[in-house]
């Protein structure tokens, strides 16, 4: 069982509820639950924006001698807690999710099959109750999925598949978008969006953090950390400008939130070696989905869910990106997009332009992401000003030291291409 202490199933969760999807799922009216298993789906550090269940029901009906089981995920709101409840409807993730589910990615399915394209890039939906904000999906660990290791990150093998499978996302929703008038253009409440600043303070905190880490610091000490001392109070500004439309970039809809966590993973256990015997990965967690450019999922990604030595070479972004775009434009010739079909130069332009988000990727996502601290991992250590959230974001720097390497390699860097500057 997931060690999670802030997990509880919803009130309104009972047998009767539960019945009713069953028998809608399975088109069988005779169905009759006989056991409920009700247990968190992730522990402490891997979810922070909603509670996610794993539910295991056991049931008969007539068609069936034999009693049959069915397991599956079912994500809900903070309904408990008013101070995140109303932080999180400013980002409006709960109706962005269940429109992805119910609406959005069965059409990306479609177009992807017009190709030929059969591969799965997400679980199928049973159910999508937008009285109760919630989604109940296909448990992908029935068929052997799993999670990576968020700490280790993904090599090259790993992340090649989630390229290759993000680049058909994203060419499949341009298609979308281009043949019905724009419909994706309206999923605009990203991470960062011009409707609020409710995480903003969690994007300053870590940028503070990263400041006092630095100023401790032999390899870097004062000069980086007065540089993002100053940086701070418009950090969340620059990463808004950079999720803002632009009429020359290359436009999708972003799963928004694309890090270790939300990427399943399938192995052939016959093999002993996980880097060879990757089968096939699944995006899960859709609720920040945002139209916006496409350098928003890949920056995330790399810099969240790379392995730190990877993140630290070179010359890793560029093979990357190149795999990406020629993956992204073949599916797009596939799919005979009408649109600008973006060369290679045009989507690394775009990632320099972004390429706050990377900064903001390591400071925040990934001192998160990689900790081990997972007891005090949960929405109110990344939002609170206390002493338990301020003892916890320290040790999210402070006992990490694979990602104190991270930060010391990538600072100048940042430093180098003028990020770290503020802008006019």
């Amino acid at each position: 069982m997931c060690e999670n202490n802030v997990w509880q199933a919803p009130q309104w969760l009972s047998r009767e509820y539960l019945q009713e999807i069953i028998k809608d799922y399975l088109k069988d009216n005779t169905v009759l639950i006989t056991n409920v298993d009700i247990r968190p789906a992730t522990a402490n550090g891997e979810n922070y924006a909603s509670v996610m269940s794993r539910i295991k029901i056991s049931f008969t009906r007539k068609r069936s001698a034999k009693p049959e089981t069915l397991s599956f995920i079912m994500k809900y709101s903070y309904e408990n807690d008013p101070v995140v409840s109303k932080i999180m409807s400013g980002y409006d993730i709960y109706n962005t999710e269940m429109k992805m589910y119910e609406q959005i990615l069965p059409k990306l399915a479609e177009i992807l099959k017009e190709s030929g394209d059969t591969e799965k890039l997400f679980a199928q939906t049973l159910k999508v109750d937008y009285e109760r904000s919630t989604i109940i999906f296909e448990d992908l660990t029935v068929e052997g999925y799993e999670m990576a290791d968020r700490k280790r990150g993904l090599d090259f093998p790993h992340i090649q598949i989630c390229l290759k499978k993000l680049a058909k996302f994203h060419a499949a929703a341009a298609v979308l978008n281009e043949r019905q008038g724009g419909i994706l253009e309206k999923f605009d409440h990203g991470m960062f969006n011009r409707h609020t600043k409710g995480f903003g303070c969690v994007f300053e905190y870590f940028t503070k953090e990263g400041a006092h880490f630095a100023k401790n610091c032999p390899e870097l000490g004062e000069y980086y950390s007065e540089k993002l001392l100053k940086l701070t109070p418009s950090i969340v500004d620059y990463c808004i400008k950079a999720y803002a439309p632009s009429p020359w970039n290359f436009y999708s809809l972003n799963h928004g939130d694309l890090w270790t966590n939300n990427v399943m993973m399938l192995y052939d256990k016959s093999r002993g070696d996980k880097e060879l015997s990757l089968k096939d990965i699944m995006f899960i967690d859709f609720q920040l989905c945002n139209w916006s450019s496409v350098a928003v999922d890949l920056h995330y990604l790399f810099n969240t869910s790379l392995e730190s030595q990877l993140l630290m070479e070179n010359d890793t972004e560029e093979k990357l990106i190149q795999y990406y775009h020629s993956v992204l434009s073949d599916t797009l010739n596939k799919l005979n997009y009408q649109g600008h079909i973006p060369s290679l130069h045009e989507i690394s332009v775009q990632l320099e332009e972004s390429r706050i988000l990377a900064l903001i990727g390591i400071l925040a996502h990934r001192s998160i992401m990689t900790t081990s601290n997972s007891e005090d991992a949960d929405i109110h250590s990344l939002l609170d000003d206390n002493e338990r959230a301020r003892k916890f974001r320290r040790t999210c720097f402070t006992a990490n030291k694979e990602f104190q390497s991270v930060l010391k390699k990538m600072l100048p860097i940042f430093d180098r291409r003028g990020l770290l500057d503020l802008q006019k």
